[in-house]
């Protein structure tokens, strides 16, 4: 009978395992596949995009669809531009987002309830509805199309989030590390770098990941305040490749891949950070 109810439990166990391994490869498969098929796209001939016969692999490579993206297209300038306008928006942000995060988690501000609340509430306003007030401020100020433009308007929508996510970590660590080194005559900022800092890197890291990826994907201000290629971002200039007339399959591809790609690449670096920085904000404070 032992034996019997072993044997029952062991391929229950194994037919288990075997849906929970056939679930999650179907996932990855549905995941993965639309990038799969655009990279494909991105390097077959235009007559083979186009067809009623299914190729799943192309059958004929070219490279001529990101030759023409890079030359014509100008994407590698642009590149350069979301990579600029991204970066030190993520900059911007956690210099503006360490120090609030800290002073209200750590330092105990007074009326910090009511300020956190006040950036809670920012969270509700849709991106749409500072289009034209932040168009105004930036044309009064002669920003309009220019790096500044994107970075200052990219920064109101992040910050907010950003603080509420960064002061869940503060307020997470143990205020006793912070009294010991006031007592052995640290002063705030020294406690920030040397404490606060270094023991919510995942926390940080997470916050700059959501940073640039909205700086990255953003589609409305880059095509607001905006218009020339010295600034254009990837999104803009990936929709300036479909036509009038008809689409350029190929190089609208090939385009698509070079702005998917950078996020791809930032999410296998910070995976590690973003999986236990969320993990421990959903616990915390």
């Amino acid at each position: 009978m032992s034996k019997r109810a072993n044997e029952i439990r062991y391929r229950y166990y194994s037919l288990h395992v075997f849906l929970i391994c056939s679930l999650l490869a179907l996932f990855v498969l549905v995941t993965l596949f639309p990038f799969f098929w655009l990279f494909t796209a991105s390097i077959k001939e235009d007559k083979d995009i186009i067809t009623r016969t299914l190729h799943i692999l192309p059958p004929e490579v070219t490279f001529k669809h990101y030759i023409t993206v890079f030359t014509f297209g100008k994407i590698g300038r642009i590149f350069l531009n979301t990579c600029i306008v991204a970066l030190v928006t993520v900059l911007v942000s956690l210099i503006i987002i360490i120090p609030a995060a800290y002073a209200l988690s750590v330092l105990r501000v007074r009326g910090r309830e009511y300020i956190s609340k006040f950036i809670l509430a920012l969270q509700m306003l849709p991106s749409i509805l500072l289009t034209i007030p932040l168009y105004i401020m930036l044309q009064r100020i002669r920003l309009i199309d220019t790096y500044w433009a994107l970075i200052l308007s990219y920064t109101t929508f992040t910050i907010p989030f950003c603080f509420l996510l960064l002061s869940s970590y503060f307020r997470g660590l143990p205020y006793e590390l912070f009294e010991s080194a006031y007592l052995d005559g640290a002063n705030s900022f020294y406690s920030m770098i040397k404490i606060a800092i270094p023991l919510t890197t995942p926390g940080i890291m997470t916050t700059g990941t959501y940073s640039f990826l909205m700086a990255w994907n953003d589609f409305l201000y880059a095509n607001t305040f905006t218009s020339s290629t010295n600034t254009r971002t990837l999104t803009v200039e990936v929709i300036r490749l479909v036509g009038t007339w008809g689409n350029r399959w190929g190089d609208l591809a090939a385009g698509a891949t070079v702005t998917v790609l950078p996020v791809i690449a930032v999410f296998l670096f910070a995976n590690k950070y973003i999986i236990s920085g969320l993990t421990a904000g959903a616990v915390k404070g």
